[in-house]
């Protein structure tokens, strides 16, 4: 028995279809797809223009051909399960891909639809929309998002958000996206009125918005301790704005270094102004405090193997902090650490940490972190700073830190070098007191302090006896030797505020401020007595003269110059004594037995 089903041609008998007519054929046309019309027997009865030209057949030829000769076998083979279901009264819509007459693949959306009369199925109504264009946008599309996704997921510190017109988000991806507390699953296909948190849809819309109109906008936002940098700005398809994308930086790390660079400009600033070593040290300290956002800051200096001071401290030195530090190699301190290892080091304070963990304890710190500073090639000492939380300070911070005082010890370095050259250049190399230089400059500021302030000041020149005598019976070496330890002998009766330098020759000045005449004279005489009262070695014992002058009674001349006055006057006395200027001379203060010759020669 022979197969009549219409899905297995047999040709035989099939008698000629009728012509379609004009005006049917003119709204078929009209329609903007590919529409055909199958009878039970899978012959076409029908087809506009767009279907003749797809498969590339003259209207005449098309009507009455077989679909499987239309299709094709290939085509056939895979349609048939939806020519049996529109055969059975059930509508099919699928996808296909067809090669048309020019030998294009084009994709295609297709419907099928069936004819029935009376319940009787007909034939079935074919409609084939070509939507080549429109999945290739998608495909587009789809590649777009997948090189945003492939960007914010390989690039460090950023996050890609894309949105429709809608304001919702198409794509949420990134490392950073957690840190605003979202996740992608959470984001994606939602509105930002709907899943963003607090006032944050209401901020970001009015930037949405104008990203979606076309414009670029930038703005910043802190998240914790990170900030970051976002862009938002139009997606363009056909020259539209189809949809907006942001791309968000985490800048913390560009904005510290900025910070780190003005902070050095500014250090750098200040040692070009020829600051004061303690100012920079404060500087510093103050920076590193802000730089770090932590509770304190401190620049320290290594004055031993086991001894350290505080130059300077932001904020101020605390009272259970003691400037002067003597610690143990054990001690479990940062800054201690730094001076056993040279290395940076970051601890947290227990309770066996020694005495200098005990302190920082005491002031309620409880981390810290410090890093060396080397002057030329030196361990000069350390910057470290301090937090109040034991997870207030980090390793990320304590390499920074280590960076940041790698730039100080620049600073810190020619600060250091020109405060030797300045000590090199008003220091008396001999005997290690102030040269001549130095003592014009402080006794100008202290002429100047005490007119102002309407305090005392008095000088006292002092001069060593027969000195010559040490220079020709023992030799320049031995008479340099004996400067040295007059020198020394003057340090030990002069107080901190009083400035004790060498003239010239056998020669020294001491400046007293807030002094008077007669207090200087006793001074003075403690001096005589200082040099007086032990031997110098192998020259024996040796004695000074001194003239004192108080700026009162120097209305007629400078202050050291009458100061020389009463020297000479000491001098022409007896020596070994002490004059003052204006003033009638004491009784004779000579030791027993000591030579009157009459010179007024100076240094004899």
């Amino acid at each position: 028995m022979t197969n009549r089903s219409p899905l297995n041609r047999d040709d035989a008998g099939i008698s000629p279809l009728p012509e379609i007519p004009a005006q049917l054929r003119a709204v078929l046309n009209g329609i903007p797809a590919m529409v055909g019309y199958w009878d039970t027997g899978l012959r076409n009865r029908l087809a506009n223009d767009a279907y003749c030209e797809w498969f590339g057949f003259a209207p005449r030829q098309l009507h009455g051909m077989h679909v499987r000769d239309v299709l094709g076998e290939t085509v056939f083979e895979a349609n048939r399960p939806h020519i049996e279901g529109a055969l059975a009264g059930e509508p099919q819509q699928f996808d296909r891909t067809l090669v048309d007459a020019a030998g294009r693949s084009r994709f295609t959306e297709v419907t099928y639809t069936p004819d029935s009369q009376d319940c009787v199925v007909q034939g079935f109504f074919v409609v084939v929309t070509d939507i080549t264009g429109r999945v290739l946008a998608d495909r587009r599309r789809q590649q777009d998002m997948d090189r945003y996704r492939a960007l914010a997921r390989s690039v460090p510190g950023v996050f890609v958000l894309l949105f429709d017109a809608e304001l919702r988000y198409l794509i949420a991806e990134g490392q950073e996206l957690e840190t605003f507390g979202y996740r992608r699953e959470e984001l994606e296909g939602q509105r930002i009125q709907d899943v963003l948190k607090g006032d944050l849809a209401s901020e970001l819309e009015p930037r949405y918005r104008a990203a979606l109109a076309g414009r670029d906008v930038s703005w910043n936002r802190r998240i914790g301790h990170r900030t970051y940098r976002l862009n938002a700005g139009p997606v363009f398809s056909d020259d539209e704005a189809a949809a907006g994308m942001v791309v968000a930086v985490d800048i913390t790390e560009r904005l510290q270094q900025q910070k780190v660079w003005e902070a050095l400009h500014e250090i750098a600033t200040e040692v070009a102004r020829n600051a004061a070593p303690a100012a920079i040290s404060e500087r510093v300290a103050a920076i590193v405090r802000d730089l770090f956002n932590v509770d304190s800051a401190a620049v320290v200096r290594f004055t031993g193997a086991s001894s350290a001071e505080i130059v300077a401290m932001a904020p101020t030195l605390p009272p259970t902090l003691s400037r002067r530090q003597i610690f143990a190699p054990t001690d479990e301190s940062a800054t201690v650490r730094v001076a056993v290892t040279g290395k940076p080091a970051l601890v947290v304070y227990g309770a066996e940490g020694g005495q200098a963990a005990e302190q920082m304890r005491a002031g309620g710190f409880q981390s810290a972190a410090a890093a060396p500073i080397r002057v030329r090639g030196s361990l000069w000492g350390a910057v470290s700073l301090t937090s109040k939380s034991r997870t207030g300070v980090t390793e990320a911070m304590m390499e920074r830190l280590a960076q940041f005082a790698e730039l100080v010890e620049i600073a810190i370095g020619n600060t250091e070098a020109r405060t030797d050259l300045e000590q090199q250049a008003t220091t008396d190399a001999l005997s290690g007191l102030p040269n001549r230089r130095a003592l014009e400059r402080h006794l100008a500021e202290h002429v100047a302090q005490a007119a102002s302030r309407g305090t005392r000041l008095s000088a006292v020149v002092l001069d060593i006896d027969h000195f010559k005598r040490v220079n020709d019976t023992h030799g320049h070496l031995t008479g340099d030797v004996v400067l040295a330890e007059v020198a020394a002998r003057l340090r030990t009766v002069a107080r901190a505020k009083e400035i004790v330098a060498r003239f010239g020759g056998e020669e020294f000045v001491w400046l007293l401020p807030e002094t008077d005449g007669a207090e200087a004279l006793r001074a003075a005489e403690r001096a005589r007595e200082a040099i007086a009262s032990e031997p110098f070695g192998d020259v024996g014992f040796l004695t000074i003269s001194a003239g004192v002058c108080e700026q009162s009674d120097a209305a007629a001349g400078s202050l050291l110059d009458c100061a020389d006055r009463a020297l000479y006057e000491a001098k022409n006395g007896g020596r070994n004594r002490t004059s003052r200027y204006g003033h009638a001379s004491p009784a004779a203060q000579t030791q027993a037995g000591q030579a009157q010759d009459g010179t007024q020669t100076r240094g004899a």
